[in-house]
């Protein structure tokens, strides 16, 4: 009898704290997401004129992402993620602006836990593959690059849900061209 309370003790023992050594660790691994563009606007600048447009509501951008995000420190990862962009019509009177690209992305996660869920701020960097159309320039496929940053909420360890802001930069016909993007999405992590 002494033996199997040891024995279960032992285990419970064990067992409780492997399950707090996990917990610690919070390791995500793998994740696929998606993004819906709210609020997009496009700026094209030359050297004699700039133009600002802003989307109609209902004309919304989407992303689609498949990343990996690393343990660098318990509140503290690191992602690296592809992902598909498209930017909604931009549109202003005469002129008409839309885009869709690859990117290849850096993303810093710094963490704040709180007992119902955690918050996060993360950053963004990446590079990759603008194909812009404009009815004033025509259309081109030019590397660029896009920053930005996200707010979001570690609802369980396999979902997030977030807010965020990002800009994309590219040049082409000696002009550049910008497009910014209020967004919302989630991300699963396997």
């Amino acid at each position: 009898m002494k033996l199997n309370h040891v024995v279960v003790t032992l285990a419970v023992t064990l067992f409780s704290s492997s399950v707090v050594w996990a917990d610690n660790q919070s390791t995500r691994g793998f994740y696929l997401g998606g993004d819906w563009g709210l609020f997009n606007n496009s700026t094209i600048e030359t050297d004699s004129s700039s133009i600002t447009e802003n989307s109609d509501f209902g004309d919304f951008g989407y992303g689609f992402m498949v990343g990996y995000e690393f343990n660098t420190h318990r509140l503290v990862k690191l992602g690296l993620e592809a992902e598909y962009r498209s930017l909604a019509t931009v549109s202003q009177d005469t002129i008409s602006t839309e885009a869709d690209g690859v990117f290849f992305n850096v993303k810093p996660k710094f963490i704040v836990e709180y007992d119902q869920a955690d918050i996060y701020l993360s950053l963004l960097a990446g590079l990759g593959n603008l194909d812009v159309t404009t009815n004033t320039l025509g259309s081109d496929s030019e590397l660029a690059y896009q920053v930005g940053a996200e707010l979001g909420v570690i609802v369980n360890r396999h979902l997030d849900l977030h807010l965020g802001y990002r800009n994309a930069q590219v040049t082409f016909d000696d002009a550049d061209v910008s497009f910014g993007s209020i967004y919302t999405g989630v991300r699963y992590f396997f």
